[in-house]
């Protein structure tokens, strides 16, 4: 994919130490808004790029001030080359929130299912980043929902059918390279026929090549068409291809299935080394010189400060010196190779990169807002309560608990980054279409008076908001949400209906009227509560 950049990236990596070429393979993180935590990095080590997230910059001015003086750092070496600032930007994760747009999510666009909308919306990803000074967006998922209910890809998936997710996952790609950023097909082999979650463990999917082919590889090789830059490995065992090990440690998965069978050129990344599938079945090295040997080209914060560990600094150096220390002993042979495909595609793609453009956020917004409006169904509304009509009285329900939220934002700036839920942008956009004395809006405590006290006498549609957000090595809670929702469900089965700010999968096994947005975000709780106001119209699936 680079290979007319590969004697220019050869020439530059015959001039670093062996310490150089080995920083050059790591993607990084570190806490906090200063670009100092990471000079040792970048200066003594040739620092190959950073994960940032929402702990390092929560504006564009703080991301510019952040990525430029990084730059700077660079720059400062002789026969540099740029950092690889990666950020998930990906629908429903994102960084520099709200301030970024971030589009319904991926499901949302798989709902609409216009891929000239998924393409738009990813090129508003582009143009935005690089106006942060970031370079690449690791994004998009390439996962296909198999099982529904994991909790962890769920909204970033394009939605459930492989042919679908394929094409949307191109429409993706082609997005961001019009938007001028690099992007990232993840997570290889495919995150969604399972229900684990690889920041806590190992899953397994039991499945042959062919199985794979036509399900979870399918969107991964629509990716590779599209010409994706990087694809992000995942610590899920394929035991059919890999016996021994999961794909980001598997040269059968890495060299055979996606260099060989799906003919991927470009920059193998690993998910992060630190997650607790790696770190709690690995030692930190051997698992570094397991991925390297098995085809990753750059890995991705290993012992970075996912919990926010004092010693995160002191575990990034150890580990490199220890990588140092083997490839030294000659037990590293790949390292050469490896470097000067990575310096390549830094000459390439991110080289001649431009940052810190205006954007047109009228524009963008207006894209989003598109995405979000032709993604919202109603699912199933038999009585036809949809739209709401002009005499009726409204009760809209917060099913969820205000303690349910409270870990919503996650304090390493690592997913949504969504401080106001769904259900207060739901509200807030309802109460601006129905007049007030039609209108009841109750959190999850006073609906519990409501039942007790008025509901048995009530007339009044009742609108239940349900909510789901997909968390880094934790789960939404959703229990008490549930049996609230089977409460009403026996109180007022004839004037219920469910507004899912979510994926609509839990309405599968229900005959309940539900009407999705297939997404928590704002343009989507927004958009939901349009089409039950009556003020922009949905399609009956």
């Amino acid at each position: 994919m680079f290979e007319r950049y590969r004697e220019q990236a050869c020439q530059m990596v015959a001039n670093w130490s062996v310490a150089e070429k080995i920083g050059q393979l790591f993607i990084l993180a570190f806490p906090g808004k200063n670009a100092e935590a990471a000079r040792i990095l970048i200066e003594q080590y040739n620092l190959g790029g950073c994960y940032l997230s929402q702990d390092n910059a929560e504006t564009f001015a703080e991301a510019r001030q952040l990525t430029r003086a990084m730059a700077a750092m660079v720059q400062q070496r002789e026969h540099h080359v740029p950092l690889l600032l990666g950020v998930d930007q990906e629908g429903a994760w994102s960084v520099l929130t709200p301030a970024s747009t971030t589009g319904p999510g991926n499901l949302a666009l798989g709902a609409a299912n216009q891929t000239e909308l998924t393409s738009a919306m990813y090129a508003v990803f582009g143009e935005q980043m690089r106006s942060a000074g970031f370079n690449c967006v690791l994004g998009p998922c390439s996962d296909v929902n198999l099982k529904p209910n994991s909790p962890i890809i769920d909204t970033r998936a394009f939605g459930e059918v492989p042919t679908h997710v394929a094409a949307h996952v191109a429409a993706a790609v082609q997005g961001g390279h019009q938007g001028g950023i690099t992007v990232c097909a993840k997570h290889f082999p495919g995150h969604g026929d399972t229900t684990g979650d690889t920041h806590r463990e190992i899953p397994v999917v039991d499945k042959s090549f062919e199985q794979l082919m036509q399900q979870d590889l399918l969107p991964f090789k629509a990716a590779v068409d599209a010409g994706v830059d990087l694809v992000m490995t995942s610590h899920i065992r394929y035991p059919q291809l890999d016996a021994a090990h999961p794909a980001t440690l598997s040269a059968p998965i890495l060299r055979v299935v996606l260099r060989e069978q799906l003919g991927f050129g470009g920059i193998v990344i690993s998910d992060s080394m630190n997650m607790g599938a790696i770190r709690r079945n690995y030692a930190p090295v051997d698992a570094a010189l397991l991925a390297f040997k098995a085809g990753i080209d750059m890995m991705m914060l290993s012992e970075e400060h996912y919990d926010h560990n004092t010693a995160y600094l002191d575990n990034q150096l150890a580990m490199l010196d220890a990588i140092v220390v083997e490839a030294t002993a000659g037990r590293f042979p790949e390292l050469d190779s490896i470097v000067s495909r990575v310096v390549a595609f830094k000459l390439a793609r991110l080289q001649p990169m431009a940052l810190y453009q205006d954007f047109n956020l009228a524009a963008h917004l207006e894209i989003e807002k598109q995405a979000a409006q032709a993604a919202v169904k109603i699912l199933r509304d038999p009585a036809q309560l949809l739209p709401i009509q002009a005499d009726q009285q409204v009760v809209v329900i917060q099913t969820t608990p205000l303690a349910d939220y409270a870990n919503l934002m996650n304090p390493r700036g690592i997913g949504p980054n969504q401080a106001i839920s769904a259900f207060d942008y739901f509200a807030a956009e309802i109460s601006l279409h129905l007049e007030a004395d039609r209108l009841l809006i109750l959190d999850y405590a006073a609906a519990q008076a409501w039942l007790l006290n008025q509901a048995s006498s009530s007339t009044a549609l009742v609108l239940a908001v349900t909510e789901n957000y997909p968390l880094p090595g934790e789960d939404f809670q959703q229990a008490a949400s549930r049996e609230l929702v089977d409460t009403l469900r026996r109180t007022v089965p004839q004037q219920l209906l469910i507004v899912g700010l979510r994926s609509g999968y839990e309405a599968m096994n229900s005959d309940v009227p539900y009407l999705c947005a297939y997404s928590s975000r704002e343009c989507s709780a927004r958009a939901a509560a349009r089409v039950c106001a009556g003020e922009i119209q949905s399609v009956l699936i």
